[in-house]
């Protein structure tokens, strides 16, 4: 033991105790870490390891202080929060509402009972808000098997099946273009051959070029094939809705597709189907649900607040 090794707080003597692994003040009983040049082992610190994500080396420093203040209730919470692998309560909170496993897990955790009972109770308070919030989410869960995802918008909506697909339209400028190319290759295509085949070509000569062959009256074939490609690609541009209506209309016959209320129109994509039967949710179901939304986001404003007031008081 070196001689220089001093308590900051009341320049009492230190010692190595080796049933904790840690500097110890015989005068006052404050503890020191050996790794990090005889800082004291405070909340601060083990926060600080927390907020690293190391959460095993923070839990054994915590263990060392619990044994020297057994009664503080934030080293307890810090416990269980290492624990959990999280940093705050409503981290924790926050994190195992997405399971109800988790959320169960959380609120029968024997932690809460000694944080509740060390240090006259200061810890009860927290306890209770987080127990309330473990209830309401295990409601809310309840309501979401019993009335299925509508309960979550808060109205009565019209979604797709789990083995259903948005059939998604074409927009009018692609129909555009995909029918003036279409056009424009067939009618040209139909043209060409109907001039050869009434001898619409005839024979030129050009000094330049030599001999090549032309159409009697290509002026007027180009504005006659250009006006017709326009007025075809026109028309599909303004029937294809009202075939693709049609179409769809046909298939929904069939039961390949359905339309939803706000009439797009869905795609089975198996015939595997969702055997989950719904109850549809009625106002009052809506309104306990958005209720117990409510009080989720006030009881996590409470539980911030109540850990904070924990924490100006160690």
């Amino acid at each position: 033991m070196e001689e220089n090794k001093v308590c900051t707080t009341c320049a009492g003597k230190l010692e190595f105790n080796t049933l904790i692994g840690f500097y110890e003040c015989k005068s006052c009983g404050k503890i020191y870490s050996v790794n990090d040049d005889l800082k004291p082992v405070s909340l601060a610190s083990v926060s600080r390891l927390m907020l690293e994500h190391n959460y095993d080396e923070a839990h054994s420093k915590l263990q060392t202080l619990i044994a020297s203040d057994p009664d503080n209730v934030m080293l307890h919470l810090h416990s269980l929060l290492c624990k959990r692998r999280a940093v705050s309560t409503n981290q924790l909170l926050v994190a195992a509402s997405n399971s109800d496993e988790q959320i169960r897990q959380v609120k029968d955790d024997a932690d809460w009972k000694k944080i509740s009972t060390v240090g006259d109770g200061r810890g009860s308070k927290l306890t209770e808000l987080v127990q309330e919030y473990c209830d309401d989410q295990l409601k809310m869960s309840e309501l979401r098997r019993k009335y299925g995802p509508e309960i979550e918008y808060g109205t009565l909506q019209d979604i797709p099946a789990p083995n259903e697909k948005r059939i998604r339209s074409i927009h009018p400028f692609f129909v555009f273009l995909i029918s003036l190319v279409f056009w424009s290759i067939v009618v040209i295509s139909i043209g060409l051959l109907v001039a050869s085949a009434c001898n619409w070509f005839i024979e030129d000569w050009s000094e330049s070029k030599g001999y090549y062959t032309r159409l009697k009256n290509d002026n007027e074939f180009g504005m006659a094939v250009g006006a017709i490609i326009i007025v075809l690609t026109f028309l599909s541009v303004k029937l294809f809705p009202v075939i693709r209506r049609r179409r769809l209309t046909s298939l929904a016959k069939n039961g390949r597709i359905r339309f939803m209320k706000d009439g797009t129109p869905l795609k089975v994509t198996s015939k595997i189907v969702d055997q989950t039967v719904y109850i549809k949710p009625d106002q009052a179901a809506i309104r306990e649900y958005r209720d117990l939304r409510f009080r989720c986001e006030k009881i996590i404003e409470e539980i911030r607040r109540e850990e904070s007031h924990l924490m100006t008081d160690s």
